[in-house]
């Protein structure tokens, strides 16, 4: 299923010359130094006798054996094997598997070898390449095995012949075909420049690598980059590591925390099955693990000191070896990406200026804008990282992103030094506040706001938990603006997210912009229909506003006006009134008849007002507004839009539904212009017009357009938003009136269910919905009539 860890063994020795106060040390796998000293390999002179030590076996995978069965990879085993059936037909006879750490590339080598030795009449040969000594070594080990004679390998080994040539000449006379596993080639250079890399029409070469783009791959081999597990077969993986657990769901759930990484799933799955004396349920092991990703290598078994089988390190494997190659640069960058979220992170936040003008050229490593390249380069050919161009569909050119996977990137940053990490917060916050920042009139465009979204709000996250103050007053700043700009956009769902984050943060301050944020989660909680909650937030910014702002700041007022909205989602109109009227009148007082904000509360207070049938004082107040309105901000400004669907709705009530419809048409031209087909005024517009047309007898034209508001308001907002409900109880009205009564009558039964489980069993929308239902449920009516009792307007 993933890597495994690699037995001790002899091939793994180095001859080494201890001076001065040098050690030497020999070890299996993966080594740790703890005394350095600088040793170097040469080549052996001509005739030099050194004791070589050949591995224990080329026929065996020297591996530990599968913690489980490998799961997915169907179609490369499948390609994989019918190449090893008959290799003088295969495309090419060299393939490539190359990976993340931890993806599961051994695994994939090590099943298809035992397949292929016992199901397609080969022999298999397996050599570990992970350095040019044992891959030499091993290699020697090949050709022997393959009918060189001990004096032709000596020969070779002493430097007497060329022993790539040996090895092909006997691999290439093999009176068997053979599959040859070069496992953990990580460093290209063992093979001198692919000297040692030949096709040969008896046999197939499979390398597993983390490096997927280096140039010995480019001479004729068959590439094959391993992702992570689909989440049904990650599921499997968990099953097979004795994990318990209710339902499936909940091992998806594990499985998706951790990315379906096959090494994080096995270690994971290792914990959670030897748990003897107290079981740990995967609800709490997620806990555990939120607080200390650490917590996966304790699945690892006791006294593993392997790396590549370890997490939180195998990544730094990788990060070594580009140190070792002259690029140290990359660590800080990987370091710099795990500040952000694990979404692909567009990489015109990484620009040269960008990077010379932040503290990452006084990061250890240094990384300055020249550099900034070959470390991206670095990561990318160890397969740390991808880059990507996303496809924009129509909003212009695609964008180049990196993407890393989100364990590496948690675990990371959790091991990033102590002493770096308030620097790298610091540099990420001023690299994102200065891409996004924009001229306090203007916007960044839809698909930037959508892009950043998820970095802006894991990088406030990390500055606030590190206690990061300049960073996290930097990440605050762009979440507040990102935040803002989708609200206006009407993109509620994001507005929610960064709202959240900002009013978290900020949870317990009562500075104005503390409070604000607390403002603005009401607002987006009630954008999303969820009016109780945003009540009971409204009202207590409103009463801490009072305390700390006064009661006629006009932020206090912003409170009033905004707790109305939510008291009106929920149709207590005479508290709604109450609210509107204190904010229109106060902000007329304080900021004038003619700004925004007091037209806009006016227009809702007519609203509040007519819905208590007051119809007179609404349509007075109504017109009042709208003429104040077009004359102080123009006929197209979304306040006279809103003020104008405000007169509209009050003279439907009112049944002057001529003179209803020209108002909505207006609006609606105006909304579609300056706000754009689907904004949610614009689909208020278009709902509103579906049900004057209704009203006017214009049913396909009114059917149109409900049919539009619901299909859209189901994709933005979801099947059972108050918004959506509304206009599928309008829909089904519609419907009666055509004659369609049996769907009238299904639709207005299921939109009732969902009214009563979502709105309350009083809410005015539901009672609506009901009276509807049961007008659709008696004998059907004529075409295009539309019985008085339903109670709409």
């Amino acid at each position: 299923m993933t890597e495994q860890p690699r037995i001790p063994r002899a091939d793994r020795m180095l001859r080494t010359v201890a001076e001065g106060s040098s050690s030497v040390y020999q070890a299996g796998g993966d080594q740790i130094i703890v005394d350095y000293s600088v040793q170097q390999y040469e080549r052996p002179a001509p005739g030099a006798r050194l004791a070589w030590a050949s591995p224990e076996s080329v026929r065996t995978p020297m591996v530990s054996p599968l913690s489980s069965p490998l799961r997915d990879r169907h179609d490369l085993r499948g390609e994989l094997l019918r190449a090893i059936r008959d290799p003088a037909r295969a495309v090419t006879g060299l393939h490539v598997v190359y990976g993340m750490p931890g993806s599961g590339k051994t695994a994939l080598a090590q099943t298809v070898f035992d397949e292929a030795v016992a199901g397609c009449g080969v022999v298999g040969l397996w050599v570990n390449a992970c350095d040019e000594p044992t891959f030499r070594s091993g290699m020697l080990a090949v050709a022997h095995d393959r009918g060189a004679s001990q004096q032709e390998v000596d020969a070779a080994r002493e430097g007497r012949r060329a022993d790539a040539d040996l090895v092909w000449h006997y691999l290439d006379r093999s009176p068997d075909p053979w599959l040859l596993v070069l496992d953990d080639a990580d460093d290209p250079a063992v093979f001198r420049h692919g000297a040692w890399l030949r096709s040969s029409r008896r046999g197939i070469v499979l390398i597993t690598t983390r490096r997927g783009d280096a140039a010995e791959w480019r001479r004729g081999a068959a590439p094959h980059r391993l992702d992570v597990l689909d989440v049904s077969y990650a599921v499997d993986v968990l099953r097979d590591l004795a994990v318990s657990a209710q339902d499936t769901a909940t091992l998806e759930l594990l499985a998706r925390r951790l990315g379906c990484h096959p090494l994080a799933l096995s270690l994971a799955g290792a914990y959670l099955g030897r748990q003897l004396l107290e079981a740990v349920s995967v609800d709490e092991y997620l806990k555990r693990l939120d607080s200390d990703p650490a917590l996966l290598d304790r699945g690892a078994a006791p006294g593993e000191q392997e790396l590549r089988r370890l997490i939180t390190s195998t990544w730094q494997i990788s990060l070594d070896a580009l140190t070792e190659q002259g690029v140290p640069e990359s660590t800080t960058l990987l370091r710099l990406l795990s500040c952000f979220a694990s979404s692909p992170l567009p990489v015109g936040l990484l620009t040269p200026a960008g990077i010379d003008g932040s503290g990452l050229p006084h990061a250890t490593p240094p990384l300055t804008g020249d550099h900034a390249n070959s470390a991206l380069g670095g990561l990318m050919s160890h397969s740390l990282v991808t880059v990507r161009e996303d496809d924009a569909g129509t909003e212009g050119a695609g964008v180049r992103s990196v993407q890393a996977h989100p364990l590496l990137l948690e675990t990371v940053f959790s091991r990033m030094p102590v002493d770096q990490r308030v620097l790298l917060l610091e540099s990420a916050a001023g690299l994102l506040r200065r891409l996004l920042s924009t001229d306090s009139d203007r916007f960044v465009d839809p698909r930037t706001l959508r892009l950043f979204t998820p970095h802006a709000s894991a990088l406030l996250g990390h500055a606030a938990a590190h206690r990061a103050e300049a960073a996290t007053e930097l990440a605050l700043s762009v979440v507040r603006d990102l935040r803002d700009q989708s609200y206006v956009r009407g993109d509620f769902p994001t507005t929610r997210t960064l709202a959240d984050e900002a009013a978290r943060v900020t949870d317990g301050q009562m500075s104005a912009e503390a409070l604000t944020d607390r403002h603005e989660q009401g607002r987006a909680l009630a954008a999303l229909g969820l009016f109780d909650d945003a009540a009971t937030v409204h009202e207590a910014t409103l009463r801490a506003r009072e305390s700390v702002l006064g009661p006629d700041h006009p932020d206090t007022l912003s409170s009033a006006h905004a707790l109305g909205i939510a008291l009106y989602g929920l149709g207590r109109w005479a508290e709604d009134e109450h609210c509107m009227r204190r904010a229109a009148e106060g902000r007329a007082a304080v900021l004038g008849t003619a700004h925004p904000d007091t037209i806009d509360s006016r227009g809702r207070l007519a609203e509040a007002i007519g819905q208590q049938r007051r119809w007179s004082e609404a349509r007075r107040l109504a017109a009042e507004n709208l003429a104040v309105s077009e004359q102080a901000l123009g006929d197209d400004h979304p306040h006279t839009l809103l003020s104008r669907i405000a007169l509209a709705w009050v003279l439907a009530g009112i049944g002057e539904w001529d003179e209803a419809a020209a108002h909505t048409r207006a609006t609606l031209e105006g909304s579609e212009r300056v706000l754009g087909a689907d904004h949610p005024r614009t689909l208020a517009a278009r709902q509103r017009l579906a049900d004057v047309l209704s009203h006017l007898g214009q049913w396909p034209q009114a059917l149109e357009a409900a049919q539009s508001v619901r299909a859209a308001r189901q994709q933005i907002l979801g099947p059972e938003h108050p918004h959506t409900l509304s206009v599928e109880i309008l829909l089904s009205r519609i419907l009666r009136g055509m004659g369609r009564v049996d769907e009238a009558r299904q639709l207005a039964a299921d939109r009732l269910t969902v009214c009563i489980r979502v709105l309350g069993d009083d809410h005015p929308d539901t009672l609506v919905c009901r009276t509807e239902y049961e007008v659709a449920s008696r004998t059907p009516v004529q075409r295009g009539m539309v019985e008085e009792e339903d109670g709409t307007s």
